[in-house]
């Protein structure tokens, strides 16, 4: 199903906010985490040179001269450890590395060459930073390694904190923003939900122009509108005027033929009464509305019963029993002319036919109309049927009733870009049941 404009406007909006806030998110903490291990990496140089500037040196002997560095190192688990080597050996190391599963590497560092990087060992991961020193011991030189060893865990605490914190401001700035542009949505849709109102009331009738103030953008499609609305109306009014005054002028010099002796000839009879069919016939297809774009919504209930009661007053001696199924609310998109023109040519030509009984059904969607009726007469045999909706067929070309008005009701039908069709009914005669949309 196509998606409305506004729909996808709010749609995107919001993909590209669900885009954008978990992308800067990630962005932000890994920059922080970056940051973190360019930190993390100064202070365990700064403790390295601690370490550094409280060693003592001898022959046999490596010890630090008092206990000057940080507190970590003296406690057990602080995640804070510090190692000095001589080859592969350890000559030293902080207290806090007493349970401490981890082994310095040897390096093979050039003297006075650093090295920061993260080491795997028994499945847990350490950041250490090593420097390789020569000191000289007595009347020798001895190369000596300092380690200062910082768990992962230690590393990653201020990040989950930072994270945590982090998280609950995106989330308040997301709702924040997402009340704002749901705001701003709405503000800048509401012109565009007002002008798709009032073209519905114009589309069925309610109203003949758009009325409501509007921003300068949509302002010339409403000045638009209203010209083309207007300029429609002129000209539909227009052509019915000269129409209806053709005829007028047509009907004087017919009626004087009509009462010419020569009129009373069968073959010039019967083109006078087909010109005067035909003049009806193009008045009513000029005052049609099928083809309009704007069209009234007409209650299908009271000209259903003002049609059935003015047919069983006319029929009264055949004695009708004429049965209505029709909602209340089912409503006709178009002109009322048209729709009792319509009904009227049906409901005579089921009423000329029938027996006893004429059924109307109407079903009314969303989108489209049925109208059925029905009648209980002889029906319309199937080589006959296409003949009715011939223009010019008589109504006395068929005894059972059914002929003459068909061609119009058919071509209103059509101009309403809907379909007639006839078939057998379930009471014994015919059906006509007309669609539209």
């Amino acid at each position: 199903m196509a998606l409305s404009l506004k729909l996808r406007q709010l749609l995107i909006s919001i993909f590209i906010l669900l885009f954008l806030l978990p992308a800067s998110f990630v962005a932000i903490d890994q920059a922080f985490y970056t940051q973190l291990l360019t930190s993390t990496e100064q202070k365990l140089e700064v403790h390295s040179y601690a370490i550094l500037s409280e060693l003592a040196v001898s022959s046999d002997t490596v010890e630090l001269t008092n206990n000057a560095l940080a507190p970590d190192f003296y406690r057990p688990d602080s995640g804070l450890s510090a190692y000095i080597t001589h080859q592969r050996d350890i000559v030293w190391q902080s207290d806090s590395s007493l349970n401490q599963s981890f082994h310095p590497l040897s390096d093979n560092l050039t003297p006075g060459e650093h090295l920061f990087r993260p080491v795997l060992q028994g499945n847990q991961l350490f950041w250490v930073l090593s420097i390789s020193l020569l000191f000289d011991a007595d009347d020798y030189t001895r190369p000596l390694s300092i380690h200062v060893v910082q768990t992962d865990e230690r590393l990653l605490a201020p990040q989950h904190a930072f994270r945590a914190t982090l998280l609950r401001w995106f989330i308040g700035i997301g709702s924040g923003l997402l009340l704002i542009m749901s705001l701003a949505y709405y503000w800048t849709t509401k012109p565009l939900s007002r002008l798709d109102q009032e073209i519905r009331k114009v589309e069925n009738g309610s109203q003949e122009q758009l009325q409501g103030k509007y921003p300068a953008e949509l302002r010339i499609i409403k000045e638009d509108l209203n010209l083309l609305l207007s300029s429609q109306n002129r000209q539909k009014q227009r052509y019915r005027h000269h129409l209806s005054d053709l005829a007028h002028a047509l009907k004087t010099p017919v009626a004087v033929l009509n009462t010419s002796a020569l009129s009373q000839q069968p073959e010039l009879k019967e083109q006078l009464d087909r010109i005067t069919a035909m003049i009806e016939h193009q008045l009513k297809r000029a005052a049609s509305s099928g083809q309009d774009v704007w069209k009234k919504q007409i209650m299908l209930q009271p000209p259903l019963q003002k049609l059935v009661t003015a047919l069983s007053k006319i029929y009264r001696s055949k004695n009708i029993d004429i049965q209505i199924n029709c909602a209340d609310d089912a409503v006709f998109r178009g002109d009322e002319t048209d729709l009792m023109e319509i009904l009227g040519n049906l409901l005579d030509n089921a009423c000329k036919a029938c027996k006893h009984q004429v059924q109307i059904s109407v079903l009314c969607k969303a989108d489209s109309l049925q109208l059925c009726i029905e009648d209980d007469g002889p029906g319309v045999p199937l080589h006959q049927r296409q003949q009715l909706f011939q223009r010019g067929t008589r109504l006395d070309t068929y005894r059972d009733g059914h002929g003459v008005g068909l061609s119009i009701v058919a071509e209103l039908v059509t101009s309403y870009s809907g379909r007639l069709t006839l078939d057998d009914s379930d009471l014994g005669g015919a059906r006509f049941t007309v669609y539209l949309s």
